[in-house]
């Protein structure tokens, strides 16, 4: 099954996936992107490798080198690095293929687009959340390689992380 979540900045998507993998039987591997704050303000992003539970930083707002995306610089290399093995790994040793997030940030990285595609060529479970306002090409592919695409909203984000589990704990 290939699941794909989508919905407006701060709505809960890595919530529901961090809940989705806290319910699921399966082996999980994969990435999950969280909020680097100071001062209760959003200054970047870091990637954590949900297999090993390395951590990198995905963009931030003093990163100096690296693609510009609103505020923040991309650490390509930290995204190569840690992303794009934890997402290797999970094609090779996990059930669930989990990538939190799939946006601009993370689409300047070529051997992640590559990874992406590899992993849903794969046959395994995947859960990802996608941009909610990209209409970048790839993502645009994704979609129609997916199962379900599922906009979360507050209304609605039990409901879906209830579907998801079923669908994940099904044989």
């Amino acid at each position: 099954m290939k699941i794909l979540v989508t919905g407006p900045p701060g709505c809960g998507k890595t919530t529901l996936v961090k809940n989705v993998i806290a319910s699921s039987k399966k082996k999980v591997g994969g990435i999950i992107t969280e909020e680097i704050r100071c001062g209760g303000v959003r200054v970047g992003f870091k990637l954590i490798d949900l297999s090993t539970n390395s951590e990198g930083i995905l963009s931030h707002v003093e990163q100096k080198k690296g693609p510009r995306v609103g505020k923040y610089r991309v650490n390509l290399p930290d995204l190569d690095d840690i992303g794009i093995k934890a997402i290797e790994n999970a094609i090779e040793e996990g059930e669930v293929i989990v990538i939190d997030e799939i946006g601009p940030m993370e689409l300047h990285s070529e051997k992640f687009i590559k990874t992406v595609e590899k992993a849903f060529d794969s046959g395994k479970d995947i859960i990802a959340t996608i941009h909610f306002k990209s209409k970048h090409p790839f993502i645009e592919d994704l979609k129609k390689k997916s199962d379900v695409l599922y906009i979360l909203n507050e209304n609605n984000r039990n409901t879906i992380r209830k579907e998801i589990v079923r669908y994940l704990n099904e044989d």
